[in-house]
């Protein structure tokens, strides 16, 4: 047509240069994948300490400040039994496992949409993202763990021959967040609700696993249901293999293990069927 500029290009094909630009990652590898994990894992440790006025020292202020409210409340109040265990790192050990699972469940939910721009141009592994928070989290993890040991050394408390298991609760306790992270992060893509949702369903969480009080005051109606929240089995797990020199309670773990494969198991399926619309949906 004349006055005007065509831009349709010959045989119909759209003009290129008017094309959405999509880079095209490098041929996925294992090595280049834990490059990019890695990445994105130091990514979110830098963007959630960045321009905090304590930094890493977030981390601790909120442990330490709940232990001190727990110990006060529960323990004079309510006569929550911690048995030979102080109850102070009674309680520190449940709020470590706790924070590690509140940090990864509310760094993962936008960590899909939040980044809609880079996966929208750059065809990268989306999977990777979730991991990420799980993986940052590990940083959180170690410095917590320092927690619990200051706190063990002031109650003159020594690490028992059955330390060794919480390597195991560990595999489960990451395997169970990797699980988590990837449903949580689908789910804010598909349902913009799951973002408002979270933090009351995660305080509904925290009151329902033992991490203030044993899992042996659960009422007889509700143990059931108790034994199958993943938290449960690795908090009460922590307690036994690092506090009080036992085996992992595999009455409460066994549940959390088959809990985790379910999840898991589901998360990488669901995620791997949603993967191909989940970019126009971002």
């Amino acid at each position: 047509m004349r006055g005007g500029r065509d831009t349709s290009g010959r045989a119909g094909h759209m003009n290129p240069r008017l094309r959405p630009t999509v880079v095209r990652a490098p041929r996925h590898s294992i090595r280049w994948a834990l490059e990019l994990l890695w990445a994105l894992s130091v990514h979110r440790i830098n963007l959630r300490y960045r321009e905090t006025v304590l930094g890493i020292g977030w981390i601790f202020f909120q442990p330490v400040a709940l232990t001190i409210i727990f110990t006060y409340i529960f323990k004079r109040f309510a006569q929550v039994s911690s048995g030979t265990i102080p109850y102070p790192l009674f309680t520190a050990t449940g709020l470590v496992a706790w924070s590690v699972t509140a940090l990864v469940v509310g760094g993962s939910i936008g960590c899909l949409a939040g980044n809609h721009t880079l996966l929208k141009r750059v065809a990268l592994p989306r999977i990777l993202f979730p991991i990420s928070t799980v993986v940052a989290t590990l940083a959180d993890l170690g410095i917590l763990m320092l927690l619990l040991l200051l706190i063990g050394h002031y109650y003159q408390a020594v690490l028992p021959a059955t330390a060794p298991w919480v390597l195991l609760l560990l595999a489960i306790h990451m395997a169970f967040l990797v699980g988590v992270a990837c449903l949580t992060s689908l789910a804010n893509v598909f349902l913009k609700d799951v973002g408002h949702a979270i933090p009351s369903l995660l305080q509904l969480w925290f009151f329902a696993s033992p991490v203030f009080y044993p899992a042996s005051m659960v009422p007889s109606e509700f143990s059931a249901l108790a034994r199958w929240n993943p938290m449960t089995g690795l908090i009460e797990g922590y307690r036994a293999v690092l506090l009080a020199g036992q085996p992992p309670p595999w009455l409460l773990v066994g549940p959390a293990m088959a809990t985790t494969a379910v999840i898991l198991g589901l998360a990488l399926v669901v995620f791997r069927r949603l993967d191909g619309t989940m970019a126009d949906l971002l």
